[in-house]
């Protein structure tokens, strides 16, 4: 949803029920990184305070766009690195910190709302030795097989629900 104040009223009628919260910023604002994200963060934490958070940095295709690093050159700024988005994922306390470009990867999309469903599921397990050439992204969190998923101890447990909006 919109940071707008003119929607400060509406916005907490879509919590209710939420198992995740998909807190998505541009990579290429460093202007509103922190404030922006932390005042979500409080918003998350009064309206729907056992929901899981999910810390998305987009337009990552961005990050080497000339005109944007000029423009924020400009500014004496830069995009948001994958480390500063990580670093503010733990102080957040978020599940995870993924990134992704709807303009470059569908697949990065694609990724993002199945990791939200499997914290959603409690199945987002950290792994033990992360491997030096991967990605932060990849190395947060292992994101179980569809056979694993479809394995006879996870029909077993609980049904649990995830809500998309």
């Amino acid at each position: 949803m919109a940071r707008s104040p003119y929607y400060d009223n509406v916005r907490p009628l879509c919590y209710s029920d939420s198992d995740a919260v998909l807190l998505c910023f541009d990579i290429s604002r460093p202007d509103i990184f922190d404030s922006g994200l932390k005042k979500w963060r409080a918003e998350i934490l009064d309206f729907c305070p056992s929901t899981r958070i999910l810390l998305v940095g987009c337009k990552t295709d961005l990050r080497t766009d000339v005109c944007t690093l000029m423009e924020l050159s400009n500014q004496k700024q830069t995009p948001i690195t994958h480390e500063q988005g990580s670093a503010m994922a733990k102080q957040l306390g978020a599940e995870a910190y993924l990134e992704c470009s709807a303009f470059t990867s569908e697949k990065s999309i694609h990724s993002v709302f199945r990791t939200a469903a499997l914290a959603c599921i409690n199945k987002l397990q950290p792994l033990a030795k992360p491997s030096p050439t991967r990605r932060l992204s990849k190395r947060l969190l292992h994101l179980p097989s569809k056979s694993e998923l479809l394995s006879s101890t996870f029909k077993k447990e609980k049904a649990k629900s995830c809500s998309v909006m």
